[in-house]
C-alpha cells in the first residue's frame, strides 16, 4: 500500500527482523524491514506521532474488553484525512493470538474496528493489516497514476 514505517513492540522473537523467512514473506518490501525498528513498550513506539488508533473487534465473545468506541475504518479515515491538525497516525495492531490489550487500547486516542460477522467476528493480522492499510491509502486519495 506504499508505506515504509514499521515499529514492533517486544515481539516473541527479537530476531525476527533478521529472519529469512521474514524477508521472503516481505514481498519486496524488504526496505521496510531494514528501517523497521523493535520497542519495549508501546508508549515509545507511539512517541512523536499525533493520533494513535487502536485496531480491535466490536465484537469479541473470547473474552472481555474496555468499553471503547469502535469507528469504522474507511469514514473515519476521511475525517482523520480533513483534520489539518494531525500530521502522523500510528495504527497499531496486536499479536496474532490475542489481539490487543485492554491497556494498549485505553492507551489509544481511538479504535478502529472493521465490521465482520458477528459470528466470525476475528481476522488474522494480516487481513487486518492489509484493510486498514486498503482504507488509509484511499482516504489518502489512492495511489498517483
Amino acid at each position: 500500500m506504499g508505506f515504509d514505517e514499521l515499529v514492533l513492540v517486544q515481539p516473541r522473537d527479537p530476531e525476527v527482523l533478521n529472519r529469512k523467512r521474514t524477508k521472503e514473506a516481505a514481498s519486496g518490501a524488504v526496505d521496510v524491514l531494514e528501517r523497521a525498528f523493535i520497542c519495549d513498550s508501546l508508549a515509545e513506539a507511539l512517541e512523536g506521532t499525533d493520533v494513535w488508533c487502536a485496531t480491535g473487534m466490536p465484537v469479541d465473545m473470547s473474552r472481555s474488553r474496555s468499553v471503547s468506541t469502535y469507528f469504522e475504518p474507511r469514514p473515519h479515515m476521511e475525517a482523520l484525512v480533513r483534520d489539518d491538525t494531525i500530521n502522523s497516525i500510528s495504527f497499531v495492531f496486536g499479536n496474532e493470538r490475542e489481539g490487543m490489550t485492554a491497556e494498549d487500547i485505553e492507551l489509544c486516542h481511538q479504535v478502529l474496528g472493521i465490521p465482520t460477522n458477528p459470528a466470525f467476528g476475528s481476522l488474522n493480522l494480516a487481513s487486518a493489516v492489509q484493510l486498514i492499510a486498503y482504507d488509509w491509502r484511499q482516504a489518502l486519495g489512492g495511489f498517483c497514476d
